[in-house]
Order: C-alpha cells, then structure tokens, then sequence
C-alpha cells in the first residue's frame, strides 16, 4: 500500500475535532496587541463576490508562538517544519490548578504513571477549562484575568523529555502576572508554544494532532489551524 492510500484509508477511518476558536470580532486578545476587527471590502452586489479586509496580530486567537517571539534571533514562524506541529497529541487534565496558579512536574508524572510515559516529539496539551471563559465582548473579559499555567520547572520536564510542543485552552501557557519563565524555557530551546486552544474536554489522554499555522514570514507567531484525530 501506498502512502495515498494509506492517507486515503485514515481519512476513512477518522473522525476531526477542530481545537480552534473562529476568528470574529470581539474575541479575547492582549490589550497591547491589535484586536480582531473586519473592514468592509466588496459585496455580491457592487462586485459580484464578497470579500472583507481583516487586521488581527499575529497572535490572536488559537495561536503558535514561534521562538522569536521571546528569544531575539530566534526561529521564526516560516521556518518552522511542519511535521514539529504534527504528531500525537497528549492532553493533561489540570482543571484543579487555582485561578492564577501553576501546576507542577508532579502533576505531569502522575498523569504519566497512570496513562504511560511522554515520549520525544508529543505535543503535551494542559486543559484547565479556561476555553469556557472564552466570549466575545465584555463576557469574554474573565478570560484574561488570572489564567492559570506551568511553573518552570514543569517547562523544564517536558523540555527534558523530548517534546515538539506544549499547549494550553489558557491565553497564555505562564500563569498571569508572572514573568514568563516557561516561554523562555520552552522557546529558547526549541519548544513551540500553543495557546488559546479549544475543545480539550472533548479529547482523550492521547490522540493524533494536526497543526498548520499561517506562514507569516519573519513572523513571531501565527494563527493556527489545530486539529485532532481520532478514531471513528
């Protein structure tokens, strides 16, 4: 059998869980950071097609955060290879981490001694409910106020055991108000970031994962299509 139609025989066999927010105006979004607005563009009527213009920053939305984003001289999103956001999925149930909070390497080799261990290049998603907070407009205010996250030393475990990425349904994978020190472990070495995900309570512990992410050139982040495999 050929790769066609092995590719052929997954897509019958499959079911997709789309982990991405739609982009609509009013959705959450860093307040440094340009919102997601739509500009009137052309309509069936005055151009027989319709179209809108859109700004947005590079991380709005369900986004990947390339190194560059914190390390200066670091990869930028276009360079990225696109099997590193493909992959098995691993999703860690941290829904009892405190508003504001961090979880802990032991959080994440408890998850392993029940479920079995991470292996090199899993992308390692942390669900702690933060995605039902996510609304446009001021319903979705509490969304960036006191997200949970991963301590360092978390960061450093998962960097220790080999893996391609690191996911959060949080706005941002450091808990709010710190200094960001999984970013800098994570993305200075290589590590992808994935923030603003959806639909992690729909997943199990492990599935398949597909990541494509706009290829922004020289880009420090891109929005991203996130997608789950499973089986039908």
């Amino acid at each position: 059998m050929n790769t066609l139609e092995k590719f052929l025989d997954l897509l019958a066999v499959s079911t997709f869980v789309d982990m991405t927010h739609p982009l609509e105006e009013g959705i959450p979004h860093w307040p440094t950071q340009a919102g997601f607005t739509l500009h009137p563009g052309m309509n069936y009527v005055e151009d027989g097609s319709f179209w809108r213009n859109v700004t947005f920053c590079e991380h709005t939305g369900t986004h990947v955060d390339a190194p560059s984003h914190f390390i200066q001289g670091g990869e930028y999103v276009d360079g990225i290879p696109l099997k590193r956001l493909m992959g098995r999925g691993v999703r860690i149930d941290a829904t009892g981490t405190a508003a504001g909070g961090v979880t802990s390497a032991d959080h994440v080799k408890k998850f392993e001694a029940r479920h079995g261990a991470l292996q090199k290049g899993d992308l390692v998603f942390f669900r702690f409910g933060w995605d039902k907070k996510w609304k446009t407009g001021e319903e979705g205010r509490p969304f960036m106020e006191n997200w949970p996250g991963i301590s360092r030393e978390t960061a450093e475990y998962l960097l220790e055991k080999g893996v391609s990425a690191v996911g959060t349904d949080a706005s941002a994978l450091d808990a709010s108000n710190t200094s960001n020190p999984a970013h800098k472990v994570l993305l200075g070495n290589g590590v992808y970031i994935i923030e603003n995900v959806d639909r992690l309570d729909t997943l199990p512990a492990f599935f398949g994962v597909i990541g494509l992410p706009c290829r922004f050139k020289d880009g420090s982040g891109a929005t991203i299509r996130l997608v789950a495999v499973l089986d039908k």
